[in-house]
């Protein structure tokens, strides 16, 4: 059998198969190359395993490959979470398709596509929030925290009494709270002798101002006195004031010229405190019983004593009125010094002459001690009000100075140099180097007591201080201010007595009632 081999080349036309020239016998036509322009599919080489449809002309023929593009299949990409494929290689003709090589795996690319950051707890000033985001792709969710806010302070200081804060503009917190810190004082008036004065000072931080009484200066007496006839007083060398303003008190009489029946005499007599002297003219003596019949006058007996004739009668007992003073009379004998009438006493001078024997009122003293009679002469006891200041004389008529107990309260009446003597004391008063109050009615107080705005112990134990102002850390109670075995202590200032509140002492801390914060 005739063979014809084509491998090469372009056949145009149809190929078709004939015997002629080829005697008793068929021909066999292989194909291993070139192109053609009908197909020749039925006359390939069955053994060539790479075969195209056409070309891009049109033409049939074997594909090598190599003059062919490429057609990829199966490819698809990777995602965030996904691998992808780069896809399978194919001859791009129809007639081939062979497949050329085979695609890769493509890694995922771990790269979310993440939206919007949504809030899921919102931030506040103390506490952190928190948000989240999703992948767009594959829905993984990204969470995050949102820093607490913070605290805003506000631009001006608040205060209290003793320290001070700002608030925070957002959640009204109190920020930044101190003591205050004070500058120096400055006073804003001047205290007098009499009246109170006030000072200030600025907490430099906050400008919260602070302030007190300075008291009153008092008066300070001059050490001479002044007097006039009626009396003697000192003067305030401050503001010139009459202070210790009281009666004269006179010692005895003293003649200094005796008095004959010719001739007046005269005497006087000095006071103890101030000095001052007073003369008077002594009468001239009667003659004895020169008095006329039937008229009145005094009468000097041969013992020495005087008597008195009215309208020619003696007067034998009881008061007389002589001149326009008073006089008593027993077993018609003018009496002098302490004299019990009807159960009050009474006080008749002691001098000789016109004054003697003549009922003594006001203030009187005897010896050491004071006494007061009043306008009837009857000798006062207990509580008596004169000149506008109280004072204290005892059973005995006897003025009283110092403490006193009356009624279950404590009095203090002043001594000698204390200001006027006997009188009672008001308000602060230092004894014995140790501070007590009195109040109004004189009665000296005790425990805590609240005097011009500030809180004030007053030691409420009897130990021989009673009432004394306390100083320093004080372990008491908050009612009555007496000693208490409770964690309960409380500071008061040295030298003022004043109760520390809202404020530290050393390192402790004391809150708006005194009471130290543990």
């Amino acid at each position: 059998m005739p063979e014809l081999e084509i491998t090469s080349g372009t056949v145009h036309g149809r190929i078709t198969l004939s015997n002629e020239g080829v005697e008793g016998k068929n021909c066999k036509l292989t194909i291993t190359g070139g192109k053609f322009e009908s197909d020749p599919r039925s006359y390939w080489d069955s053994s060539t395993s790479a075969k195209v449809n056409q070309d891009k002309d049109s033409l049939w023929g074997i594909c090598d490959h190599t003059a062919t593009g490429r057609v990829y299949k199966g490819a698809y990409p990777a995602t965030c979470a996904s691998s992808g494929y780069t896809g399978n290689a194919y001859c791009e003709f129809a007639a081939c398709g062979a497949l050329i090589s085979s695609g890769s795996t493509i890694p995922a690319t771990g790269e979310h596509a993440y939206g919007e950051w949504k809030v899921t707890k919102e931030a506040t000033e103390t506490e952190a929030g928190s948000q989240e985001r999703a992948c767009s792709v594959c829905g993984e969710k990204e969470t995050q925290e949102v820093p607490a806010l913070g605290h805003t302070p506000s631009a001006a200081w608040k205060s209290d009494e003793g320290s001070h804060w700002k608030v925070c503009e957002g959640c009204g917190a109190e920020l930044e709270k101190a003591a205050h810190s004070f500058g120096d004082w400055k006073v804003t008036k001047e205290a007098t002798e009499t009246e109170a004065g006030s000072r200030e000072r600025a907490c430099s931080v906050c400008g919260a101002a602070e302030a007190e009484e300075l008291p009153a200066l008092g008066h300070k007496p001059s050490e001479a006195w002044q007097s006039d006839a009626d009396g003697h007083w000192k003067v305030c060398e401050g503001c010139g004031a009459e202070l210790e303003r009281a009666p004269h008190a006179y010692g005895e009489w003293k003649t200094t010229k005796e008095a004959t029946e010719q001739e007046p005499g005269f005497r006087e007599r000095s006071c103890s405190a101030c000095g001052y002297v007073q003369a008077e003219e002594v009468a001239k003596l009667s003659p004895a019983a020169s008095v006329p019949e039937g008229g009145s006058g005094w009468v000097e007996s041969s013992d020495g004593t005087w008597g008195y004739v009215d309208a020619g009668e003696p007067v034998e007992q009881g008061w007389k009125e002589v001149g326009g003073e008073w006089y008593y009379f027993d077993d018609s004998a003018m009496q002098t010094g302490w004299k019990e009438v009807d159960g009050d006493w009474y006080y008749l001078e002691e001098s000789r002459g016109g004054a003697e024997g003549s009922m003594a009122t006001g203030w009187k003293q005897d010896g050491d001690s004071w006494y007061y009679l009043e306008d009837t002469g009857k000798m006062a006891t207990g509580w008596a009000e004169v000149g506008g200041e109280w004072y204290h004389l005892g059973k005995s008529g006897k003025m009283d100075t110092g403490w006193k107990q009356d009624g279950g309260a404590w009095y203090y009446l002043n001594g000698s140099g204390e200001g006027v003597e006997g009188a009672m004391a008001t308000g602060w008063k230092e004894v014995g180097g140790e501070w007590y109050y009195l109040a109004g009615s004189g009665a000296m107080r005790s425990g805590w007591q609240r005097l011009a705005g500030t809180w004030y112990l007053l030691n409420a134990t009897h130990d021989g201080t009673f009432g004394a102002m306390l100083e320093g850390w004080q372990r008491v109670d908050a009612s009555a201010g007496k000693p208490t075995s409770a964690n309960s202590w409380y500071y008061l200032e040295p030298v003022s007595g004043a109760m520390a509140a809202n404020s530290w002492v050393g390192g402790y801390y004391v809150d708006a009632s005194g009471l130290w914060v543990r």
